[in-house]
């Protein structure tokens, strides 16, 4: 008896049996049948018999997770395609903006058919179209917001250290043309989704999940373990290089670059409302993506998670991930260089008045800094 079988744009699914075995990740019925298990717990899942209480605690917990995501994410997010789309000047800073938003919008978008999968235990009832879209959909809005995030912390280290340069050359033109590359690169990054998600109806239990199935892709009756694994770290090592270990590293040296000028520049650093933006970017991405991308390398290390720890991590890990899409409108009003002494104006106001351009009035270098900086958020 299968109790849940979860999946995401990122991780396969993981099946667990009536007493906690771990079945498989994403596997069809012939390598479910290859390894022979039985029913017996094995030396890492030796506890007690798997309480089906804890599964329906998960469900709600992850379900209003999701869910509380989704209403910040569409309404924080509508609002900044509203006001950087149709009621501000087209500039670099909107332009960014513009693209995050419409990613993380679009993100959220698709929360409800996930919520709807943890809702009916794993069961997908929207057929084969749906899932390819649904989790395609997912991981390519989720990638091109890190990419957007990565390339505004470039865009704010060359506007400090490079002021020349950046006044010459940032231009909207530029950042359009940026703006392609990152949608098309991040649509090749999630290619592989719509080969590699699929529906599988298992007639014991008469349920059909929409999951990661390397191996129906190619089509055949007969399944290739080795094929399959050799997919599934490729496609692992791939995400976290591409979704972690490099937008992380760039943002980390920007940061960290304009920190040092800060530095040089002023003796308060520690102080400053810059440097505690500067830390507030820094550990907003790691502490939202680090676990989220933690648990496939221990995957593939090997490493013996004990159960529950092993579902905790993956949850934790994908509340967090998730609920990043809806920190972007939360960081633009909260950190906002008016908004303590603009309560009693709009939330529209105080969004354009983060979105301001560095050539606009100012009142001290260090603030210039800090409002470029509360731009961004990790």
């Amino acid at each position: 008896m299968v109790l849940f079988f979860r999946s995401s744009p990122i991780h396969p699914p993981v099946i667990y049996s009536h007493n906690g075995l771990v079945l498989g990740l994403a596997l069809n019925m012939e390598y479910m049948l290859s390894l022979n298990f039985t029913n017996s717990s094995p030396d890492s899942y030796n506890e007690e018999e798997y309480d089906n209480g804890i599964e329906r605690w998960r469900q709600t917990l992850v379900i209003t997770c999701f869910s509380i995501t989704f209403l910040l994410g569409t309404v924080g997010n509508g609002l900044v395609i509203w006001i950087a789309g149709f009621r501000m000047k087209k500039t670099v800073n909107s332009f960014w903006f513009l693209n995050l938003s419409i990613a993380d919008f679009s993100f959220c978008l698709f929360l409800p058919l996930h919520i709807l999968d943890w809702a009916m235990d794993g069961h997908w009832p929207l057929g084969q179209v749906i899932c390819k879209v649904m989790f395609t959909s997912l991981f390519l809005n989720m990638s091109v917001s890190i990419f957007f995030l990565m390339a505004i912390s470039v865009d704010r280290c060359t506007s400090v250290l490079c002021p020349v340069w950046s006044k010459n050359h940032r231009s909207v033109k530029l950042a359009r043309n940026i703006s392609v590359i990152i949608w098309l690169s991040c649509l090749a990054l999630s290619s592989p989704y719509v080969a590699f998600y699929d529906v599988e109806h298992y007639a014991d239990n008469n349920i059909t999940y929409c999951t990661v199935t390397y191996a129906a892709w190619d089509n055949t009756t007969f399944f290739d373990y080795q094929t399959w694994f050799l997919r599934h770290k490729a496609m692992y090592i791939t995400r976290f290089i591409s979704m972690f270990l490099i937008p992380f590293s760039v943002i980390l040296v920007c940061y960290g670059l304009i920190a040092f000028w800060i530095r040089r520049s002023s003796k308060h650093l520690g102080s400053s409302r810059t440097f505690k933006i500067i830390v507030t970017v820094v550990l907003c991405f790691f502490s939202c993506w680090f676990l989220y991308h933690l648990w496939p390398l221990l995957e593939l290390m090997e490493v013996d998670m004990n159960w529950p720890f092993d579902i905790i991590m993956y949850d934790l890990g994908h509340c967090l991930a998730y609920f990043n899409c809806c920190l972007n409108p939360m960081i633009y009003v909260f950190a906002g260089r008016e908004f303590k002494r603009s309560l009693r104006k709009s939330i529209p106001f105080l969004l354009e008045s983060t979105f301001r351009e560095r050539g606009e009035p100012l009142e001290t270098q260090d603030d210039t800094v800090g409002t470029e900086l509360m731009t961004y958020h990790a």
